[in-house]
């Protein structure tokens, strides 16, 4: 798994990492190396003490066991009842080990000489105390560490991180309208400097393709649209024709009709394809694009037997251009015929809202999270997955949202939810 920490914060992580590895052996060698100056000490101390204790028993039996300060000595003789602390008693002869007596540490050693046992008891409590202290100093050490390894990592950090971040800022900042940006000049580091020359060289291939959609662009709106006004021109003057039959007129119509779909089909993908939002600044009335959409659909729904019902609760004025409207509220009329069967297709306008909702077969739930994917076309359909992506593409552009709700055998409803117009 793929760490979600930034290159700062994993700098720092890594610097505490080591500090902890140093601190950590640092401490053990310690301990160990206290301890083993404490057993030594007290070996030495204890078995040095014994001797001179058994060198004076031995010179003169009838002497005092030493008693000083941290230090006790006791001798039992045969028959003799004894008032030594159990746990000095229980030592074994030739050793020496820790005891502990009213909650103070002891390190106890017995002899043999003759039929005398000889003990000696010295007090390491005071050699405890100094060991506690010792670690306190120690623990203390491994903090002090630690908070130097933060600082330290939080400085190198941002010295390491200063030019990545600087950077960042700096393609963050760019703006897609200026063309031959060169970010390699910028940096003198070497390593950034080559991740600043992958960008330039990016934006070089990104610029030529911007220049080729631009292109595309000037050369669709001109040379698509002057065809398209040429034929609707003509078709309405041939309309105008007063000898012309039932079936020609029929036929000139469903040209007319072709070529303001195929208008506004151009519209919609010049609209999508430029970076400016300048159409939203148009307002337009919705419940007029409707009422017109509805009409141009009558006759398709009509030649597939379904009902088509308009019901326009409160005019509407909506922050769009007519042509984006239309193409929104088309599509989703025509997406309803193409599906509703021999049905009812219900579109509602109401303050906020408009619905489209028909009787047909319904969408199954994992089709229906992919009808506004481009080129998805579900086994029903007929059409070439672009209708609906479309008018998602717009909406969102317009800040409208559209939700789509189905029931397999029982229709499906486009709910798009627009703000009014300023």
């Amino acid at each position: 798994m793929r760490s979600r920490l930034s290159l700062r914060a994993r700098f720092v992580v890594a610097l505490l990492l080591f500090a902890a590895v140093l601190a950590g052996g640092f401490g053990l060698v310690v301990a160990q190396v206290i301890e083993v100056l404490e057993s030594e000490l007290q070996d030495r101390v204890i078995q040095r003490e014994l001797s001179e204790f058994v060198e004076a028993f031995r010179r003169n039996p009838n002497i005092d066991p030493p008693h000083s300060a941290g230090v006790d000595g006791y001798v039992l003789r045969p028959g003799q009842p004894s008032q030594i602390p159990p746990a000095v008693e229980r030592i074994a002869p030739g050793t020496a080990r820790e005891i502990r007596i009213d909650n103070v540490d002891y390190i106890a050693s017995r002899r043999d000489v003759g039929d005398a046992r000889l003990y000696l008891v010295l007090d390491i409590s005071n050699v405890d105390a100094l060991e506690a202290r010792l670690g306190t100093l120690a623990l203390a050490f491994v903090l002090a560490a630690f908070i130097a390894a933060a600082a330290l990592g939080l400085a190198l950090s941002r010295l390491v991180t200063r030019p990545v971040s600087r950077l960042a800022d700096l393609v963050t900042s760019l703006d897609p309208s200026d063309r031959g940006l060169s970010l390699r000049a910028k940096f003198d580091d070497r390593d950034i400097g080559l991740i600043a020359a992958a960008f330039d060289r990016y934006l070089q291939r990104l610029d030529e393709f911007v220049a080729r959609e631009q292109t595309f662009t000037d050369v669709a709106s001109h040379e698509l649209r002057t065809p398209l006004a040429v034929v609707q021109s003509g078709v309405q003057l041939l309309l105008e024709e007063p000898d012309l039959t039932g079936r020609g007129r029929e036929r000139l119509e469903r040209i007319h009709r072709a070529a303001l779909q195929m208008n506004g089909l151009i519209e919609a993908l010049l609209f999508l394809a430029r970076e400016d939002d300048c159409t939203r600044a148009a307002t337009c009335a919705l419940d007029e694009v409707l009422r017109a959409a509805v009409d141009t659909h009558r006759e398709a729904a009509a030649k597939g037997a379904l009902e088509l019902h308009c019901e326009i609760v409160a005019p509407q004025a909506v922050g769009a251009s007519a042509v984006m409207a239309n193409v929104v509220v088309g599509n989703l009329i025509d997406n309803a015929v193409q599906h509703a069967g021999r049905g009812r297709i219900d579109v509602r306008l109401e303050t906020g809202r408009l619905t489209v909702q028909d009787t047909g077969k319904g969408i199954a739930p994992a089709e229906l999270a992919h009808v506004f994917d481009y080129r998805y076309r579900g086994p029903q359909s007929r059409g070439m997955g672009l209708g609906l992506y479309l008018v998602k593409r717009i909406c969102d552009r317009l800040g409208w949202q559209i939700h789509a709700t189905s029931m397999p055998g029982a229709g499906t409803r486009f709910d798009v939810v627009f703000p009014p117009a300023p």
